[in-house]
C-alpha cells in the first residue's frame, strides 16, 4: 500500500507509455461508443435529431443568412420551423449569439449538414491544437492526448464550438508576451461566447497589457460592425431582445441542469432558489474575478503559466452558463501545467491530479447523469491549486526582496 501511495504522490505510475496507451484506450472507447449510439438508431440521436445535434442551430442559421434571412435565428418560431422544415424531428435549437458569430459560421452553410459538421469540427480542432503545441510542444503526445481527451469527445458529439474557444483563450495567451497585438485580435474574436471570457479584461488591465487590451476592443467592435455591414444594423436590436430569453433559459432549466457545471448550476439542482442561487453564484464570481486580478497584478512574482491556469480555470468558474463541453477550456490549462511541469519538475501529487482532471470530464458527466452536481468541485481543483502556487511564489518573492533590502 505504501508503494502505491509513493507512487500516486511521485506520479511515478504515468510514464511515456501510459500516456500514449491509455489515451489510445479511451479514444477507442469513444468511437465505438459513438458508433454503437449512431448505428443502433439508424444513423441519428436517440431524439431522432442528427449526431452533433448543437451544430443544427449554427448550420440551419448560416443557411438562413445566406438565403437572405439573417434575421431568422433571432425569431424563435420562424428558426423552429427552419429547422424543422429540414430535420422534421421536432427538436429545436435556439441560436444565443451575437451576429458576428453568424458571420463566422457563413462558409458552413453553404455545406450538406454532414459534411459541414465534419469540417467545423476538423477546423476548430485543428486550431486549437495549434494552440495547445504551442504551450506544450510539438509532439506525438500533445496530439494523441488532445484526441482522446474526453472534452473533445463531449464537444464532437454535441458538435460544438469548444475548440474555437479554447483556440481563441489559449492562442491569446500564447502570443500575449510576444505578439500583444495579434493576442488582443484572439480575444477580440472570442466575444462570440462573452460569458466565458468575463475575467479576460480584469487580466489584462491587471497586468498592464494595453496594447492587447486596444487591440481586443477594436476587433471586437469591427466583428460587430461587420455583422452589421452584412446582415443589416437591426440584427443586433433582434439579438439585444432576446437576452431575456437567454436568461429565461438559464432560469427556468430549459437547458438540462445536468449538462451544466457552474455553481449555479449545482445549487439549483439541489433545491435552492432561482435568486439565493443567483447570489452565491455572484459571490463566487466576484471571488474568482478578485484572485484573477490579484495574481495578473503580481506580474513580477508570479509566473505566466501559473497566471494562465488562474485565468483558464477561473473563467470556467466565474460563469453561471458553462456546459460540458466547454470542459476542453481545460486542455490549455493541463497544458501550461505539463509544460512548466516537463520543465521545472512536477510536484508532489501534481501528475496524478493532472492526470484526475484529464478523465474528470466522463466523471462529472457520469455523475450528474444521476443528479450528482459534482462540476464546481472539480473546476474549483485547477483554479485552487493554480492559486496557491501564485501565493507560494508571491511570498517567496517578497521574501527575497526582504532579504535584498536587508
Amino acid at each position: 500500500m505504501a508503494r502505491i501511495l509513493n507512487s500516486i504522490r511521485m506520479g511515478d505510475w504515468l510514464e511515456k507509455d501510459r500516456m500514449l496507451v491509455y489515451p489510445l484506450v479511451i479514444m477507442a472507447t469513444t468511437v465505438v461508443s459513438i458508433a454503437y449510439v449512431l448505428f443502433s438508431h439508424g444513423g441519428v440521436l436517440p431524439n431522432g435529431s442528427p449526431f452533433g445535434a448543437d451544430f443544427v442551430s449554427f448550420w440551419v442559421a448560416a443557411r438562413e443568412a445566406l438565403a437572405g434571412h439573417p434575421e431568422t435565428p433571432y425569431l424563435m418560431a420562424r428558426f423552429a420551423a427552419a429547422q424543422d422544415a429540414i430535420f422534421g424531428d421536432g427538436n429545436v435549437y435556439a441560436f444565443y449569439y451575437p451576429p458576428h458569430y453568424l458571420a463566422y459560421m457563413l462558409p458552413f452553410g453553404a455545406l450538406p449538414y454532414y459534411p459541414a459538421l465534419a469540417t467545423w469540427l476538423a477546423v476548430s480542432f485543428a486550431a486549437a491544437l495549434w494552440a495547445l503545441t504551442q504551450i506544450a510542444g510539438r509532439r506525438i503526445e500533445v496530439l494523441v492526448l488532445a484526441l482522446a481527451f474526453p472534452a473533445t469527445f463531449l464537444t464532437v458529439a454535441h458538435g460544438q464550438n469548444a475548440f474555437l474557444s479554447a483556440a481563441l483563450f489559449g492562442g491569446g495567451l500564447v502570443l500575449l508576451r510576444t505578439r500583444p497585438v495579434l493576442a488582443g485580435i484572439l480575444f477580440g474574436l472570442m466575444t462570440f461566447k462573452p460569458q466565458l471570457g468575463l475575467v479576460i479584461p480584469l487580466a489584462l488591465i491587471a497586468g498592464g497589457n494595453w496594447r492587447t487590451i486596444l487591440s481586443a476592443g477594436a476587433t471586437a467592435v469591427l466583428a460587430a460592425a461587420f455583422s452589421a455591414v452584412l446582415f443589416g444594423a437591426e440584427i443586433w436590436a433582434l439579438f439585444l431582445q432576446q437576452g431575456g430569453d437567454a436568461m429565461a433559459t438559464l432560469r427556468d432549466g430549459v437547458v438540462d441542469r445536468n449538462k451544466m457545471l457552474s455553481v449555479y448550476a449545482m445549487l439549483r439542482l439541489v433545491g435552492t432558489g432561482h435568486s439565493t442561487a443567483v447570489v452565491l453564484q455572484s459571490v463566487v464570481s466576484v471571488l474568482v474575478a478578485a484572485a484573477v486580478t490579484w495574481a495578473w497584478f503580481r506580474k513580477d512574482a508570479i509566473t505566466y503559466d501559473t497566471r494562465a491556469v488562474v485565468l483558464l480555470s477561473g473563467a470556467l468558474l466565474a460563469t453561471p452558463f458553462v456546459l460540458s463541453y466547454d470542459l476542453f477550456l481545460l486542455a490549455p490549462a493541463l497544458a501550461f501545467n505539463g509544460a512548466r511541469g516537463a520543465t521545472t519538475g512536477f510536484q508532489p501529487y501534481e501528475k496524478s491530479i493532472l492526470a484526475f482532471l484529464y478523465c474528470a470530464p466522463f466523471l462529472i458527466l457520469g455523475l450528474m447523469a444521476v443528479s450528482l452536481p459534482i462540476a464546481p468541485f472539480v473546476l474549483a481543483l485547477p483554479f485552487l491549486r493554480a492559486l496557491k502556487s501564485a501565493v507560494d511564489q508571491s511570498r517567496h518573492h517578497a521574501g527575497n526582496a526582504l532579504i535584498a533590502a536587508e
